[in-house]
Order: structure tokens, then sequence, then C-alpha cells
């Protein structure tokens, strides 16, 4: 059960947008499993962050293969020396820490502080994490929503190029909501969402190009996403036809 919980909560931790991930481009878990215990606590001791991040987590889960049993306290120490030192992957196992409240009293003001370390410094799963919860709030660890830090953080993924946030910061500039409503924006945005092949995208392009929002009309631009988008689309493509020419279905099914 520990070796599986282990490997879920490492997974997430999979290096993705800044130089301080300390296991930027590494495959972590596997690190963690294959390490030598003896030898990284030597190195964390002589302040190596990657293998104080090593052996806090081999204290905190414990580590069977190298006979490394089960100490919190320990664990919380070396992923904070960790942390110090700029890891976002510590970071985030100190949030988890606080959020649970393993080995400590849980405090829900570390976990969202140590949510925002890791997700600032590149965590996308973090960034995931804190927009969702500025989004919805969280009566159980006593933070409200907030549409100005739940735009903050969508903005972060939509950079990183989540789909789903690309669209849904395209839709939040069109309906002014938790943001000034800016059209052009809006469809700026949907348009990297366009372009990363994201079906939600494309048909919600298409009603740009319909309604002539952020750009010039364009009937046929408009069919050829709603195409594009195949299922999402198929019934706004086909009210959309109604207004078109043969010609110009014709050419909205060729581009």
């Amino acid at each position: 059960m520990i070796r599986w919980f282990l490997g879920v909560s490492l997974l997430v931790l999979c290096p993705l947008l800044s130089a301080e991930l300390a296991f930027k481009g590494e495959k972590v878990v596997e690190i963690f499993y294959e390490q030598d215990f003896e030898a990284n606590l030597a190195k964390a001791k002589s302040g190596d962050m990657k293998a104080q991040y090593l052996v806090g987590a081999a204290y905190l889960y414990g580590l069977e293969d190298e006979d490394v049993e089960v100490d919190e306290k320990m664990g919380r120490f070396w992923l904070q020396k960790s942390a110090d030192q700029g890891a976002a992957e510590a970071y985030s196992e100190l949030a988890r820490i606080y959020r649970y409240g393993i080995g400590v009293e849980r405090d829900a003001s570390k976990w969202e502080k140590y949510l925002i370390e890791a997700a600032e410094r590149g965590m996308l799963s973090r960034q995931t994490d804190l927009m969702k919860l500025y989004r919805d709030g969280s009566p159980e660890m006593g933070v409200e929503k907030n549409e100005q830090k739940y735009i903050y953080w969508l903005k972060k993924e939509a950079e990183a190029g989540a789909p789903i946030s690309i669209y849904n910061l395209a839709w939040s500039y069109r309906e002014g909501r938790g943001i000034e409503q800016d059209i052009d924006k809006a469809f700026e945005w949907i348009m990297k969402g366009v372009q990363k092949d994201d079906g939600s995208a494309q048909a919600y392009a298409a009603e740009f190009f319909e309604e002539g929002l952020g750009t010039e009309k364009d009937l046929v631009k408009a069919y050829m996403l709603y195409d594009l988008s195949t299922g999402i689309g198929r019934e706004a493509k086909s009210e959309l036809a109604k207004k078109m020419n043969d010609d110009q279905i014709v050419s909205g099914q060729l581009k």
C-alpha cells in the first residue's frame, strides 16, 4: 500500500515548466525507488537539494528495499531543507503534509502557502490545484472562492498550454467573468486552443467567426471549424448551413 501511495504521489511531481523543478526531465518515481539511500543521505547532509528531497520522501513514505522505515518528522525535516533551496517537488510534498496532517496538525494556511510555492516554481499539477481551489473554494480548509486568484492561476495554466484552461480563459474574457471583458483577447486565446487541435476550442472559435467577434465575420471559416470539431459542433454546423449557399458550404468542407 505504501509503495502504491508513493507512486501516485510522485507521479504528479513530473517536471513540467520551470528550472526550479529539481528533477526536470527525469523519471522521479524510478529515481526514488532505485536510489542508494545511504549515499543520498550523505549528499543530503552536504546540502544536495535533490538528495534532500529523495531522503525526505523515503522517510515520509518508507523505502522497503533500503530498509528505511517511516519517520514523518525526519521526512518533513529533509523536505523542508530541499524546499528551502527552491525545489518545487519538496514544496508540493510539504503542502500534502499540512493538507492531510501527516505527522503534524492540519494547517490550511501552510497548505495554501506551500501549494503556491510549488506552483510558482513550475508544477502544473499544483497550479491546477490552486485554480480549482479558488474557483470552487474549500469549506473544509476554510478557503473562500476568489475570482481574481482563480483567473491568475487559470492564466498560468493557459500559458503552459493546457487546452481546457485555454478554453476557459477565452470564455472568461468573452463573458467578463472574473476579468474585464475583452473580446479580442478571447479570440486570441481561443485560437491558441484551435492550434492544439482541441475540439471544444474549434467549436467555440467557430462562434467567433460566425458572429464576427474579435475578427471579421466569416461563415466559411466558422463552418470549417465546426466541421473540424467533429461531434461537438455538429448541431451548430447544421444550423449555420441554413445561412450559407452551396458554394460556401463546399468551400468550408474543402478548407
